[in-house]
C-alpha cells in the first residue's frame, strides 16, 4: 500500500475533496476507487468526496497495488554505474542520463537501462516513498545517444499527473545541442509537421507520413568555425523533433548519423534543463545541471 497525506493549507474557495483530487490530476479511475473503497480519510475518519475540508485539515489517501496496471510494480534492480542526481523529493528524482545509456528496456531480457540503474540505486539506499520502498517509474524519455536530465518517478501514483504536465507542456525542458554551420539570426523558431518517413521506419521526417504539427523555438550560444552551439525549447514533443528539424534546415546535430550529421564521438545533444510542479500542489522546480565535461569544448572543434 502507498499512503498519501496532505495537509491543507487553505480553502478559502470551499473546494471538495474531490476538487483537491482533480486539481492534483489523479486519475478518474483512481478517484473511483478511492471513493468506492473507502480509501479517502480526514484527520483519521473516512469521508465523502463531497466533503469540504478546512484549513489544516490532513487529508490522506490510502492506494493498492490493484489500482494501477501490474500492480504498480516497477522495474527491476539491476546494478549499474554510479548515477548524478540533480533533485529528490518524496515522489520523484531529476536524474542526469549519459549518452549511449539506454532509457528503458524494449524487451524482457534487458536490464543494462538508466530505469534498473535507478531502481537499484534507490534500493541500495533504503529510498521509500509514500510509505513503502522506492521504485523507478517511467515519465518521459530520451533517446538513447542524448545524455541530460530525466524525471524518474519514485511511485506509480505521480505518474499520470507528471504525463499531465508533459501533455500541457507546462514541463518545460531545455536542451543544447551543437550543429553543423551557422543559423541565420541569434533566435528563432522551425514550425514544420513531423511523420514518419516514407521509407525507413527508424526516421521521421518533415512533412512524413502522418504528420503532426512540431515547433521548436531556438537561440544560438556560441559560434565557433563551422559548428555553432544552439539552446532548444519544444513547445511539442514528437520523436527526433529536434534531430529531423536541425536537419531539415541542412543543420544536423553533429554526430547523428541516422540524419546526416557529421561524425563524432557522439551524439552532441544534451538535455540541460527541465522544469516543472511538484506532484499534490507543490512548488514549481527549475533543475538545471552542468552538462558532460566534454560537451562545451568538444574535440571536433579542435579542427574547426
Amino acid at each position: 500500500m502507498w499512503f498519501v497525506e496532505n495537509k491543507i493549507s487553505t480553502n478559502r474557495n470551499q473546494l471538495t475533496i474531490k476538487d483537491y483530487l482533480k486539481s492534483w490530476h489523479v486519475p478518474k479511475h483512481l478517484r473511483g476507487s478511492l471513493r468506492q473503497n473507502q480509501r479517502i480519510a480526514l484527520n483519521g475518519r473516512v469521508v465523502p468526496v463531497s466533503y469540504v475540508p478546512v484549513a489544516g485539515d490532513l487529508l490522506q489517501l490510502t492506494l493498492v497495488a490493484a489500482d494501477f496496471a501490474n500492480g504498480g510494480q516497477g522495474v527491476k534492480p539491476v546494478a549499474g554505474p554510479a548515477l548524478s542526481y540533480y533533485y529528490e523529493d518524496e515522489d520523484l528524482v531529476v536524474v542526469a542520463k549519459p549518452a549511449g545509456m539506454k532509457m528503458h528496456a524494449h524487451s524482457p531480457t534487458e536490464t543494462d537501462t538508466l530505469l534498473n540503474f535507478v531502481a537499484a540505486d534507490l534500493a541500495e539506499r533504503l529510498v521509500t516513498s509514500r510509505g513503502v520502498p522506492a521504485g523507478a517509474y517511467m515519465v518521459h524519455r530520451l533517446d538513447r545517444g542524448t545524455s541530460g536530465l530525466v524525471v524518474v518517478a519514485k511511485n506509480p501514483i505521480v505518474v499520470p499527473a507528471l504525463n499531465w504536465q508533459l501533455s500541457q507542456k507546462t514541463m518545460q525542458r531545455t536542451y543544447w545541442a551543437w550543429i553543423s554551420g551557422q543559423m541565420p539570426a541569434e533566435t528563432g523558431m522551425i514550425d514544420q509537421p513531423i511523420g514518419r518517413h516514407h521509407t525507413d521506419p527508424r526516421r521521421r521526417q518533415v512533412n512524413g507520413l502522418q504528420a503532426q504539427a512540431a515547433l521548436t523555438h531556438w537561440r544560438c550560444l556560441k559560434q565557433k568555425g563551422d559548428a555553432s552551439l544552439l539552446a532548444l525549447k519544444l513547445s511539442t514533443g514528437r520523436m527526433h523533433q529536434l534531430r529531423v528539424h536541425l536537419a531539415s534546415l541542412g543543420h544536423p546535430i553533429i554526430g547523428d548519423d541516422l540524419y546526416g550529421g557529421q561524425p563524432a564521438d557522439r551524439l552532441y545533444l544534451d538535455a540541460r534543463q527541465i522544469e516543472f510542479q511538484q506532484p499534490w500542489g507543490g512548488p514549481q522546480q527549475r533543475v538545471t545541471y552542468p552538462g558532460p565535461a566534454n560537451f562545451a569544448q568538444p574535440d571536433f572543434l579542435n579542427s574547426n
